[in-house]
Parts: C-alpha cells; structure tokens; sequence
C-alpha cells in the first residue's frame, strides 16, 4: 500500500485509461532505474521499434493467474512471455515472464515498460547495456550508441569488432525488390515499393510539412525552408546506383512517441503513401487506405486500432495492430498521401535496412523530452555520428 508522501514509481499510458503507483525505498535500488534495451525480435516486432527498453517492477501490477484490468490486451508473445498493453491507446505497459525462477520474486516475472514510467523526483534514469545483440543481424541499435556494453544474449559481450562485422555481412546481403514488414502477430503485413520521384510522391498530390527530425520544430517559421517541390526531403538520393530512391528514417524521444511506445525511442520511416500496400489476414492486398477508413471501415478497423488525437497531440492519428499491439502509424494534420511507418516492423534482414532507408544522423527527432529522463537522446546523437563517420558516409 502507498501512503502519502512516499516514493512512487508511477506509471501511466499516454491515454489515461492505465494508472499504477509502485512504492520505492530511496536511495532508489539500481534495478528500477537502469534501462534494459533489448534487441530481441520479439521486442521489435511487438513493438514495431528497433529495441524494447524495460525495468524490474517492484511489484506485480495485477495477479496474473487472473484476467488483466479490462482496460489491457493480453498477448502472448512466447511460450514464456506475456505482454499487455492499453486497448486504448496502445501504449506498452507490461512484461511478464513465466518462468519459475522469475515468478519467485517480488515481480512475479513482471517487467515495466520504461518509457510510461516517472520516477520519483531528484532520479534518473540510466542505460548501461544493450541485451540480445546476437539478436539483429546488421548490429542494429548497438552500432548506434558507441559508449554502451552490448550483451549478445543477456551476458556475453559483443566487441565493436563484431558488430562492426555483422554490419559488414548485412551490407552484402541481396537488396530484395520490395521491403517487406510485419508485426509480431503477422496480423499487419506491409509492403514498401521504392520511390521513383513520379509526381504522385511530389507535392502536391504528397505533402508533409519539415519534420523535426530535420528542421527542429522550435526553429521559427519565417526561417524554415520551403518544401521543395522538385525533390522534397522526404525523396533520398540512392544507395547504389540502379537500386531507387530511399526512404528517410530517424529516431525520436519525444514524449508523445515514449508514451505510446513504452520506450525510449521511437524509430520512423517517411513514406508517401502510394509506396504502400497492406496485407491483410484474408490474404487481401490493398493500397494504403486513408484515415478515415482506417478509423471507421470494418475491413481496416477491425485489424489496425486507431488512437485519435488527444490535447497534448492535436490533429494526430496513431495505428497499432489489435492483436499484439505493435506500433504500426503515425498521421498528422500537415499531410496528404504520407505516413510515418515504425521501422522496427522492417527487421527481417536486420534492422536499419540501409539499401531502403537513408538514416538522419544529425539530429533525434525532439531530443530535448528526453533530457530531464536520462542522457541516452544526446548519446544517440553522438553516436549516430560516429556510425556515419566510421562508415566513410555510406550511412
């Protein structure tokens, strides 16, 4: 029981309808505010992000023997694991493993999803390692942050050498005609035709306002510069020559992304929306629809949830898949025809999949949310330029 004025981890989904409190003893134990970055496949296609970011609980949130609180789903993302996330508005919450020597402790196996966690006042978060490294075959997050222990499991390291050779393998790899994505469940399949510079993928029949992956949303109006009509930010030059346009991608910290993701970082693809095709459960392939069918036709609604905007997201449409909740969407008010797609739904050949995305290494999107948390937003971007530099620019 909480009483008043004791120390809490609090946890919140970003809609409001999951709110837990956990007492703490101060100085805070290590193991409620040491991030655990996780690379396994299960966390990047149930989340749809590059890594799963979770802490110890210090206690369970709910017996698990029981049903779960009627505002979570339930999925079952292994033999072992469980995860639950707000039926809302997607948001991460959970983690739990049913494996005897973990459900003896105080957590009964319980994991908590970072990013909807507040500490008490005066803490901070840190992040010391990467786990499940050998779990991503390019290096994937791990090649992104240059100061961090990388586990290949959950203890063994992995020395810069070998990521340095898994990015290496990853990049003779045969580039595939057509990328292609899914959640954990396979429940939301997408495939992604390259850019050609057609006027369909050019304003106006396509438009996004700059982003602040690439113009800092604080930068003034009057000094933004104009799409360009001809060739806008979101078109990329080519990889390699003969193999298309690539898509732009970046990360964010912004506490909208954190909320709804339950991490850290969230990861985002660019794409005009005719370079789209979703697959559904029926086998039915279809050209990306448009948000009002996504919200309100049956056919879409039933397999991707939608999480209408909120005071703090205006004019916002997110998409998650129903069953395992991964993170599939983002829409906002400035586009037509353009759809920021998670990138960790296209991780079957690694996860940055350089030959189709062009990764922004000057900037994480909304850096400075994640300042009062923790340092991993600026160590991201330290790092993010210490990639493209030890790669000669190919990044």
């Amino acid at each position: 029981m909480t009483t008043p004025g004791s120390p809490t981890l609090k946890l919140a989904c970003h809609c409001g309808a999951n709110t837990y409190s956990f007492p703490v003893t101060l100085p805070l134990d290590k193991k409620y505010k040491d991030i655990h970055l996780c690379l396994c496949s299960d966390c990047r296609w149930q989340t749809g992000n590059v890594a799963g970011s979770f802490i110890h609980a210090p206690n369970p949130p709910f017996d698990p023997e029981g049903s779960p609180p009627a505002t979570l789903t339930a999925y079952k993302s292994s033999d072992v694991a469980a995860r639950y996330f707000c039926s809302t508005c997607s948001s991460q919450l959970f983690l739990r493993y049913n494996i005897p020597e973990l459900t003896q402790d105080t957590n009964n196996g319980f994991w908590l999803a970072s990013g909807v966690v507040e500490l008490p006042p005066g803490e901070t978060f840190s992040v010391p390692e990467i786990i499940f490294g050998d779990s991503v075959g390019d290096g994937g997050m791990a090649s992104l942050i240059s100061d961090i222990k990388v586990c290949r499991t959950l203890e063994d390291a992995l020395t810069p050498d070998d990521i340095a050779a898994k990015e290496k393998d990853a990049s003779s790899l045969d580039v595939p005609q057509k990328l292609e994505g899914k959640c954990h469940c396979s429940s939301v399949k997408i495939t992604l035709s390259r850019q050609t510079g057609q006027p369909e993928e050019l304003p106006p029949n396509t438009f996004s306002s700059n982003t602040d992956l690439v113009i800092p949303n604080y930068t003034p109006a009057d000094q933004q510069p104009p799409i360009d009509e001809k060739k806008p930010w979101w078109i990329r030059d080519e990889q390699v020559p003969g193999r298309g346009h690539r898509f732009l991608g970046g990360l964010c910290t912004c506490d909208s992304c954190r909320t709804i993701a339950g991490g850290e970082v969230q990861s985002w693809v660019f794409v005009p929306s005719v370079c789209i095709e979703l697959t559904l459960p029926s086998g039915e392939t279809v050209p990306w629809p448009g948000n009002e069918e996504l919200a309100d036709n049956k056919k879409y609604s039933g397999v991707i949830g939608t999480y209408k905007s909120t005071p703090g997201d205006p004019g916002v449409l997110r998409g998650f898949c129903r069953t395992c909740g991964a993170n599939i969407f983002w829409d906002g008010l400035t586009r037509r025809n353009f759809v920021d797609l998670s990138a960790g739904l296209f991780t079957q050949r690694g996860v940055r999949e350089e030959a189709w995305i062009e990764w922004w290494t000057e900037r994480v999107s909304y850096v400075e949310d994640s300042e009062r948390r923790h340092d991993l937003g600026k160590r991201l971007e330290k790092g993010l330029k210490d990639w493209k530099a030890r790669l000669g620019g190919r990044a």
